[in-house]
C-alpha cells in the first residue's frame, strides 16, 4: 500500500474498525442466543447461530482486506 495514499490508509483503518465493531455485536447476539435457548426457542437459536456464522465470515473478509492493505 502506498503509505502516502490517505484513502488507502483510511480504508485499512475502516476494515479493522468494522471487524472490531462486528465483534461487539457478536457478543450481544450470543447473549440473546443463550436467552432464546433457555426459553426453548429452537428456531430463533438456529437463526442467531446462522447470523453469527455470517458475521464471522464477514470479519474474515474484512480482516483479509486489512492484512492485504497493511502488507503492501
Amino acid at each position: 500500500m502506498d503509505k502516502n495514499d490517505k484513502d488507502l490508509l483510511k480504508l485499512s483503518k475502516y476494515c479493522k474498525h468494522w471487524a472490531d465493531h462486528n465483534n461487539s455485536h457478536k457478543e450481544s447476539y450470543l447473549k440473546w442466543l443463550n436467552i432464546a435457548k433457555e426459553k426453548g426457542l429452537a428456531s430463533i437459536v438456529e437463526n442467531l447461530n446462522k447470523a453469527i456464522e455470517m458475521l464471522d465470515k464477514c470479519n474474515e473478509y474484512l480482516l483479509s482486506a486489512y492484512q492485504e492493505l497493511e502488507r503492501d
